[in-house]
């Protein structure tokens, strides 16, 4: 399987409104409410126009050509090149080592083009995935931010890791 990782395009419109509006990772994705056609479209064409010049970015990953998900860089932080990132994978290309090779080839992006010097991400305790995922490729546990996220009623703790590129 051939995996990329591309610019987002305003041909994304719906697949990004499908991974937006999902609401099974609404709790990590910290979304609340659903997202029209028209606010994706506006979000795909700031992202194209300005770039990281809003502190965030998403491009889109590939699996043989076919978008499968979505790769963000948020709070980015030119100055002390760092910023957080985060990565979905539609539920139709889960559990396939999508994730994994994307991962490892953004982590060499952020380096080489994005000069960044180092990531972070904050993971809900039970998501073992993304705990594995981040942790395979070189993320460390630096704290845990308790009762951080409110979904549905319910606090929920974050637990911070960082890498250095």
């Amino acid at each position: 399987m051939q995996i990329k990782i591309r610019e987002l395009d305003i041909s994304d419109i719906d697949f990004i409104l499908e991974i937006e509006n999902n609401m099974d990772i609404w709790r990590v994705s910290h979304t609340t409410t659903e997202f029209t056609k028209s606010e994706i479209e506006q979000f795909i064409a700031k992202n194209i126009i300005d770039g990281l010049e809003n502190e965030q970015k998403r491009w889109i990953i590939t699996a043989n050509k076919e978008s499968c998900g979505c790769i963000d860089i948020f709070d980015f932080d030119k100055q002390n090149q760092r910023a957080g990132i985060g990565i979905v994978i539609h539920k139709d290309f889960q559990n396939k080592g999508i994730a994994k090779t994307a991962l490892k080839k953004f982590l060499r992006i952020c380096k080489k083009e994005l000069n960044l010097n180092q990531l972070y991400c904050s993971i809900i305790p039970d998501n073992n995935n993304s705990i594995k995922l981040f942790t395979k490729q070189g993320f460390k546990e630096t704290g845990v931010r308790k009762e951080w996220t409110l979904y549905k009623g319910e606090w929920f703790d974050e637990i911070f890791y960082q890498i250095k590129l």
